[in-house]
């Protein structure tokens, strides 16, 4: 009944909607009165003037001195009349005009907010843009701009028509001779204007959509080459548009020339008769001159008139579609119960839904309850409807049949804006607004307090990047976030829902546009995001799902399964199926398969390994005669570190230090040494005895925007450089990073509790008071050539060593070099970590056969082969320089082996998409004796 209804609706008549039009001119009715009177004396003035040249004329004939000085002041009087009601008509019109567009378009815009998804299902947000912009200025020109026209010239021409009747009614009745021809120009020209009208706004709406289409795909635009099909499809739209305003010329260039024709015809058909002498004879001088006057005069005001109808009847046709909008039924919001709080229980009862009458029903007879606090993925193909049925909850759409309750209360039965205050919604297509970070995270008046953006940022992971960013929380992120990454988009979007709280929250795709390293972030604060709080999660990538309280498997509209992961898997059935597509490229079973195939490989056809060394760092430890040609150099080098220590010992370098212990790790030598896994072992050796460590580092190779930079969950290698990185996920104690280790140092001791600070490196940053010194030797390269650089690997003297606290020697002694060590540090193997999902697997427990690619871009890269060749591998070496920045080609290897790599490295290949990496953790063991020298001498320094 309902659709019939509306196709046998007939659109209101143009009086209607001319009568809706001048209602909202109403409200300023005085203002509209005075400005009308304003118009009927600039009428009167313009026949007070024709009236005043009657007089002249005639007075020609029998001139008065007494009336001489009159007819000028008279003349002047008419003129500022004229210019002062012109003023007062067209000036509060004019205010009318404006107030009408605000109020239209702010009519326009409220109804937005309240309108039904489905009305914007149905729409392209071009023609809803077009509304509030073109179609408003449209409805301007019938409401106010013609109306001014029509009262202005209307009353002058009526003013003069009375006149010309006034002075000689025979000759005046001719007028209305032409006024039958008029009206059937103007009605065709009318019924054309208005249909034309129509066709341009549907042309402008189609322009406007193009061009925001366009704009907004622009990525996609270039990326797929479609810069000439975008450039042809706004031709055509423009080139209509083109058209149909041709055509609305066309129509109103033969229209009001024609009325001006019968017009002219009639003044014509008067002149002849006019001239009659019997004529003649009944009219003074003046009379003639000024009947003629007024009948020119009859010219500009009939021209006016005839070109406004093309003005009205482009408003009507734009306020007939203004209206349409302003008249569309608001999402139904019939509950009145509200609540404070809820407790986040879901049922679904029978439940069925479609979006419109005619189409097929999306969901189907669901039944399904969701406890309060539990979490709930739904999964499925595309199109199974798991969007559609989280999307009944904030009721984003209705008339579904069935129930749906939450917390046992029927969901149409609450207030809506009560219900979606309890909802946090965290979408696939992010939504951020052109503002700053601040205000988009506190979107919808939730808090503005600092603490708590803050707060809910860094659970989203959002908070490092945040402040890595120029004006950090106050940046404009710019049209739709265009400025931030789709990455950091869903954080701060994960943070605005993280931020409202709400005891009900759906996560549609969330993680969707996010890195993998971003998705581990997420997934682990996952817990945190869905504590105390009812969780729906939509997801097409199962992994991130696997922990959810219950899964629900749609498919075609149905409920079809429903568990937990392995209950799922158990069955067999739909969503083992899902998971096995998914997955099916990436099962270690599957792996071992593979690799057994080459457990039996003849050892001589497989590749050489390559050494991407640097040549000069090769020399270095090979003694290449060469170098000598550098040791002037070297000697460079030498004195001048030796000066510098000199100066630090004599204390005349402006040293910094604090009151807590300072431990500083470095070396002597270019090139890695093991000195981050010691840091690693000291932190957590002095964790396990009751301090509370903090780690300072340069943080090399990293490029973060601001510095200090503090090491979080989500910091990233390229941000932080991965040795800070690496420390903080072994450790979990503050890092701080900062070329200048001295601001970093006051900026932890500022911001947290350590008692000792460990100095990653900067055994030469003397700005840095210390209390320990330690240097780390790689005990297979030792000191190589014994040079300074750069024809050797030293960055001071081997003497250096003396005026240390401790010195370690990494794998194997090196009293062969004339080097004493305190202590020896060994290395032992502990676990594979899969870099693609994080799988651990046992040392013992390897699956995929003897024969690896072991990739290092480390200091000493032989160091790592040989822990892999300890275990029985088979390595075909890849070494890269220290700090390498790898990119996927760097392993694109023939062979389908797996590929072995050191920590530090693994924290630079995140984001590449390979499934077969590997990372075997390795851990620094130092003997007890070693640690009790170091706390008593730690001990020293405290008292």
């Amino acid at each position: 009944m309902e659709s019939t209804d509306l196709l046998n609706k007939t659109k209101p008549s143009d009086f209607k909607i001319y009568g809706r039009l001048i209602s909202y001119v109403l409200p300023y009715f005085p203002h509209f009165l005075i400005s009308i009177l304003g118009f009927a004396v600039f009428a009167g003035s313009q026949v007070a003037f024709a009236e005043w040249l009657k007089r002249v004329i005639d007075y020609v004939d029998n001139p008065s001195d007494d009336l001489r000085l009159i007819w000028p002041i008279l003349l002047i009087l008419i003129a500022l009349i004229r210019g002062v009601s012109f003023f007062v008509g067209n000036y509060l019109l004019a205010s009318i005009s404006n107030r009408l567009v605000h109020e239209l378009r702010t009519d326009l815009f409220n109804k937005i907010p309240v309108l039904p998804s489905s009305f914007f299902d149905n729409r392209s947000s071009g023609h809803l843009v077009s509304r509030i912009t073109f179609n408003v200025m449209q409805v301007t020109g019938a409401a106010t701009n013609a109306l001014k026209i029509l009262i202005r010239e209307g009353l002058l021409v009526v003013g003069l028509v009375t006149y010309l009747m006034l002075l000689n009614f025979k000759l005046a009745s001719i007028f209305f001779i032409a006024a039958p021809f008029i009206a059937v120009v103007v009605a065709y020209a009318g019924r054309r204007l208005r249909k034309i009208s129509n066709q341009i706004q549907t042309a402008m709406g189609d322009v406007t959509h193009v061009a925001s289409e366009t704009i907004s795909a622009y990525k996609e635009v270039k990326a797929f080459g479609g810069e000439e099909y975008e450039v042809n499809r706004f031709f055509r739209a423009s080139d209509n548009n083109r058209m149909q305003n041709l055509k609305l010329e066309a129509t109103n260039a033969l229209a009001s020339p024609l009325i001006q024709f019968l017009v002219s015809a009639a003044l014509a058909l008067i002149t002849w008769l006019a001239l009659d002498p019997t004529v003649l004879e009944s009219m003074s001088p003046g009379g003639f001159v000024a009947f003629f006057g007024a009948a020119g005069m009859l010219a500009k005001p009939v021209r006016q008139l005839s070109e406004i109808n093309s003005q009205i009847q482009k408003g009507l046709a734009a306020a007939s579609d203004i209206f349409e909008q302003l008249d569309e039924e608001p999402e139904k919001n019939e509950g009145t119960f509200e609540s404070d709080k809820i407790e986040g229980q879901i049922e679904f009862k029978d439940l069925s839904f479609s979006y419109n009458l005619d189409s097929s029903e999306v969901l189907k007879n669901i039944n399904l309850t969701i406890n309060p606090g539990e979490t709930v993925a739904f999964v499925g193909k595309s199109g199974a409807g798991k969007t559609t049925l989280v999307s009944l909850i904030p009721r984003f759409y209705g008339d579904f049949t069935g129930n749906l309750t939450i917390d046992g209360i029927d969901l149409e039965d609450y207030e809506i804006n009560n219900l979606r205050s309890h909802i946090s919604l965290v979408g696939q297509n992010i939504t951020l607004f052109n503002d700053t970070i601040n205000k988009n995270i506190s979107y919808g008046s939730i808090s503005e307090e600092f603490d708590l953006i803050q707060s809910s940022s860094k659970k989203a992971h959002a908070d490092e990047f945040i402040k890595a960013l120029p004006d950090g929380y106050e940046t404009v992120v710019g049209d739709d976030g265009v400025l931030l990454s789709g990455g950091q988009r869903q954080r701060i979007a994960i943070a605005r829902a993280i931020l409202k709280d709400s005891p009900i929250l759906i996560l549609d795709e969330a993680t969707s546009a996010l890195d993998s390293e971003s998705e581990e972030y997420i997934q682990d604060a996952m817990s945190e995001l869905t504590k105390g709080r009812t969780t729906l999660v939509v997801a097409h990538r199962l992994s991130t799902i696997e922990s959810a309280d219950k899964i629900v498997v749609l498919d075609e509209g149905k409920v079809v399964e429903q568990g937990t992961h392995k209950e799922l898997l158990k069955k067999g059935k739909h969503y083992a199926n899902l998971h096995a597509k998914q997955f099916k490229d990436d099962s270690v079973p599957r792996e071992a398969k593979v690799i057994k195939e080459f457990e039996d490989y003849d050892l001589s056809s497989l590749p050489p390994s390559k050494d991407h060394t640097p040549y000069l760092e090769k020399a270095w430890y090979k003694k290449s005669l060469w170098l000598w040609l550098l040791w002037p150099f070297s000697l460079i080098t030498k004195h001048i570190s030796k000066r510098r220590l000199t100066k630090f010992q004599e204390g005349s370098t402006k040293t910094w230090r604090t009151d807590i212990p300072l431990i500083v790790v470095g070396n002597i030598v270019a090139g890695g040494t093991g000195k981050t896994p010691f840091v690693i072992w000291l932190t957590k050796k002095l964790s396990e005895l009751g301090y509370k460590p903090g780690v300072i580092s340069r943080g090399y190779g990293g490029r973060a925007k601001k510095y200090p930079l503090v090491v979080s969950d989500s910091t990233r290698a390229r941000i932080s450089g991965d040795e800070p990185r690496l420390i903080f996920q072994n450790t979990n104690v503050p890092v701080y990073v900062s070329p200048n280790r001295v601001e970093a140092a006051k900026q932890m001791i500022e911001e947290t509790d350590c008692n000792v600070i460990i100095s990653d490196d900067g055994l030469q940053h003397y700005e840095l008071g210390r209390d320990i010194e330690i240097v780390i030797f790689d005990g297979y390269r030792g000191i190589g050539n014994n040079l300074c650089l750069p024809a050797g690997p030293l960055r001071e003297p081997v003497e250096r060593i003396k005026s240390v606290n401790f010195v370690i020697s990494s794998s194997r002694s090196l009293t062969k070099e004339g080097i004493t060590e305190n202590a020896i540090m060994k290395f032992k193997a502990t676990e594979w970590v899969r870099l693609s999902d994080q799988k651990r697997v046992v040392l013992d427990a390897w699956p995929l056969g003897k024969i690896i690619h072991g990739v290092a871009g480390i200091g000493n890269p032989s160091k790592f082969f040989a822990t892999l060749k300890e275990l029985n591998f088979k390595v075909i070496e890849h070494s890269f320089p220290d700090h390498y920045q790898f990119t996927e080609e760097d392993f694109t290897f023939s062979e389908q082996l797996p590929i072995v790599m050191t920590e530090k490295d693994a924290a630079r290949c995140h984001k590449l998409d390979i499934k077969n990496i590997w990372v075997l953790k390795i851990e620094a063991d130092l003997p007890d004796n070693f640690v009790l020298e170091l706390l008593n001498k730690i001990k020293e320094e405290n008292e």
